[in-house]
């Protein structure tokens, strides 16, 4: 996975064209890798290459399923 395929704005048309978008196929495979964790660039506006984000997550089959943003710096 690169950045532009991580910035690819497309995402919901790949989607639905088959099914799966190229990043949904990525979190997929990390999760059946027993990944749960990623260093990934960030796109927050003025961001340099230097500046990565540490994404967690837990996988779960069953509900609630959140998204927490931690944004110390009030960039986002």
């Amino acid at each position: 996975m690169n950045a532009t395929a991580l910035a690819d704005r497309t995402w919901r048309d790949q989607m639905k064209a088959s099914g799966e978008a190229k990043t949904q196929g990525f979190a997929r495979r990390l999760a059946e890798a027993g990944y749960c964790g990623l260093l990934v660039e960030s796109f927050a506006a003025g961001a340099t290459g230097d500046d990565l984000n540490l994404v967690l997550w837990a996988w779960s089959n069953t509900a609630p399923c959140r998204l927490t943003l931690i944004d110390d710096e009030k960039r986002l």
